[in-house]
């Protein structure tokens, strides 16, 4: 009996000392929509200089990002990030890891292609709630090139594009690389659209909302469909992702984004910075 009465304090002690940490571990078993909750911020992943969907704290991401946290009514904070070789880096260092210097990860990443031979590759993050179509056109001169039916004519004039891009890759090789000598690549969709607009170049391959944002209803330049088939074809959507265990949190931003579909607000806001809002 000694012995147990000896014990009892240290029993007392264990007890208290587990009902200490009690709350902290409550605290570690929460969700991530919880967490959200909680904290009252959903932080989101955005990229920089990437007008019109996020750049210098504006574009439609931005506005969409705003939109799902009304939605869970909590206050957005994003964070901005540079874009990586590949979007596996982008989802590694802003979705599921975070980067060497603590920056990151985010609750939700924005602007992320929807493809379902590249999701079943990436375990890590889970992408759904496309909300937007993208694809590659053609922004050309009018008065230059009043009707385009086939690439033959970029044989002899300039045409633009993004470096690194598929575009550019496609351009390189087609025809047996009959374009390559009037191709003229640029670092970004805005330089080469600035070429554009100063008669640099007479047209421009890339993606369509970059385009239309960038030529503003010019009159003296059309956008059409590119005359080559891979292109014309290739179109991808976009939408969300969260880290793979985020289960909770991702079914409610899906839920918040069909909304906001449904009612119209995904297409307002797409139109309100002079884009074509293609349904996904």
């Amino acid at each position: 009996m000694r012995q147990l009465w000896r014990a009892a304090p240290v029993l007392s002690a264990i007890a208290l000392a587990w009902t200490l940490a009690a709350p902290s571990a409550s605290a570690e078993e929460l969700t991530a929509l919880q967490k959200v909750q909680q904290r009252g911020v959903l932080t989101v992943a955005l990229y920089k200089d990437f007008a019109p969907f996020s750049d210098d704290g504006h574009g439609i991401d931005v506005d969409l990002a705003q939109a799902l946290a009304d939605k869970l009514g909590v206050k957005m904070s994003p964070l901005w990030f540079n874009a990586g070789e590949k979007v596996d880096d982008d989802l590694r260092k802003m979705v599921w890891k975070g980067t060497p210097t603590g920056y990151g990860p985010a609750d939700l990443m924005m602007h992320v292609p929807v493809d379902r031979r590249y999701m079943a590759q990436v375990e890590q993050v889970r992408i759904f709630a496309p909300y937007h179509r993208e694809r590659f056109v053609l922004g050309r001169q009018l008065d230059v090139l009043p009707s385009l039916d086939s690439l033959e004519p970029f044989e002899k004039l300039a045409l633009g594009v993004e470096g690194e891009s598929m575009g550019a890759m496609v351009m390189l090789s087609a025809d047996g690389g009959r374009y390559r000598d009037k191709l003229r690549v640029f670092k970004s969709s805005e330089e080469a659209i600035g070429a554009l607009k100063s008669g640099a170049v007479v047209a421009v391959l890339g993606q369509q909302g970059e385009l239309e944002y960038g030529l503003k209803s010019d009159r003296r330049f059309a956008i059409d469909l590119p005359p080559h088939q891979l292109l014309k074809m290739q179109q991808w959507m976009l939408g969300l992702a969260v880290k793979a265990d985020s289960v909770d949190l991702g079914k409610a931003l899906e839920t918040a984004m069909a909304e906001l579909l449904a009612d119209g607000t995904v297409t307002r806001i797409i139109r309100s910075y002079g884009l074509t809002h293609r349904q996904p």
